[in-house]
C-alpha cells in the first residue's frame, strides 16, 4: 500500500506556501500527495450565521473541489501522484488529525501557520498547535514570510541547501540527526549541527546546585564542551563526504538566524523531534521562516 503525504490547505495563498515542501517530501518518500481542506458540515452552517443561503454547503463543496483540483493540476507534472479530498469538521485541527488516524499509511502532515507565539503549542497557531499535539505521524510546519505567494504556473518542489539539526545528547536528537543526514545526502545539502545553549539556564542550574553565582569561566567551559561535542559529531559525518558546520545557539534567536540564514530561509530545513520542541530545545523556531520537520515516534 502506498504511503501518503498530506498537505492541508484553507484556500489562502499563505497556506499554499507549504506545497513546494510537501511536494519535495512526497517525491523523497515516493508517496501520494493528498491535498486536504476542511469545511464545515452541512448541519453546522458557520455557527448559525443567519444570512447564509440554503445551498451554502453545495457551493462550498464545489468551490473546494475546483480549488484543490486546480492546485493538483499544477503539481502533477512533477512525477508525483496527487489526490484531493475535503473533510467535514467544526475544528480544522481535529479533522486533520482524524483523517490521518483513519489513514495509517500517512507518513507526513504538512501545513503552514501564522503562529508567532513565544513557545510551546502557541508556537504554531491554533490549527497547527492542535495537529502538533495529537497527530499520529511526523509534521512539516512552515511560518511563511508575510504576503508570500507561489508564482503562477507549475509548482516545483523545494530545494534545500542547508539541513539544520539540534543535538542535545539525547536519543531523540540522535534520531533527528540520522534523518537529517539522509536528507542532506539525498538533496546534496550541507548540515548545520546546533547545540542549544542558554546562558540564563546554565546560571540557574549553577545557582541551584551551588547556591552561589557561577564562577568566572564556568559558562565558557560549558560552551566549549558543547562546541567540542558538536565538532566530534561533525568529524564523523565529514568522512561520508558531507559538508558539516557547527554552531552553539546562544539564546539570541534573531542574531543566530540572521548570522546563518540571512533573510531568505526557504532553502533551509530544520529537523527536530516533537519531544525536543516541547522542551524548547530550539528556542529560535518561532522567529524562523524556514520549514521545520518534526519527527514522530
Amino acid at each position: 500500500m502506498p504511503s501518503h503525504v498530506i498537505a492541508t490547505l484553507d484556500g489562502s495563498t499563505n497556506a499554499e506556501a507549504i506545497l513546494p515542501h510537501a511536494l519535495f517530501f512526497a517525491r523523497e518518500t515516493q508517496s501520494i500527495l493528498t491535498l486536504l481542506r476542511v469545511i464545515l458540515p452541512p448541519e453546522d452552517p458557520a455557527y448559525g450565521v443567519p444570512y447564509l443561503p440554503d445551498d451554502w454547503y453545495a457551493g462550498e463543496a464545489t468551490w473546494t473541489r475546483n480549488y484543490l483540483g486546480g492546485l493538483a493540476a499544477r503539481l502533477e507534472s512533477q512525477g508525483v501522484r496527487v489526490q484531493t479530498h475535503y473533510e467535514q469538521g467544526v475544528l480544522a485541527g481535529g479533522a486533520i488529525t482524524d483523517y490521518a488516524v483513519q489513514h495509517p499509511d500517512t507518513r507526513l502532515i504538512a501545513l503552514a501557520s501564522n503562529g508567532r507565539g513565544p513557545g510551546g503549542l502557541l508556537l504554531f497557531g491554533n490549527v497547527a498547535g492542535d495537529v502538533f499535539a495529537a497527530a499520529p505521524t511526523s509534521l512539516l510546519l512552515l511560518h511563511p514570510a508575510k504576503d508570500q505567494q507561489l508564482p503562477p504556473g507549475p509548482i516545483n518542489p523545494a530545494s534545500y541547501q542547508t539541513i539544520v539539526v539540534a543535538l542535545d545528547g539525547t536519543a531523540t536528537s540522535t534520531r533527528a540527526l540520522e534523518r537529517a543526514t539522509t536528507l542532506a545526502q539525498d538533496c546534496h545539502a550541507s548540515l548545520l549541527l546546533v547545540a542549544p545553549f542558554s546562558t540564563r539556564h546554565v546560571e540557574e542550574e549553577l545557582l541551584l546546585d551551588q547556591i552561589v553565582g557561577p564562577e568566572p569561566g564556568e559558562l565558557e567551559d560549558e560552551e566549549k564542551k558543547l562546541s567540542d561535542f558538536l565538532e566530534d559529531q561533525a568529524e564523523q559525518l565529514r568522512t561520508t563526504g558531507l559538508t558539516v558546520e557547527t554552531a552553539v545557539d546562544d539564546g539570541n534567536p534573531p542574531t543566530f538566524i540572521e548570522s546563518f540564514f540571512g533573510k531568505d530561509q526557504q532553502r533551509v530545513l530544520i529537523v527536530t523531534t516533537r519531544e525536543q520542541a516541547e522542551r524548547k530545545v530550539l528556542s529560535f523556531l518561532h522567529r524562523s521562516n524556514a520549514p521545520v520537520l518534526f519527527l514522530h515516534g
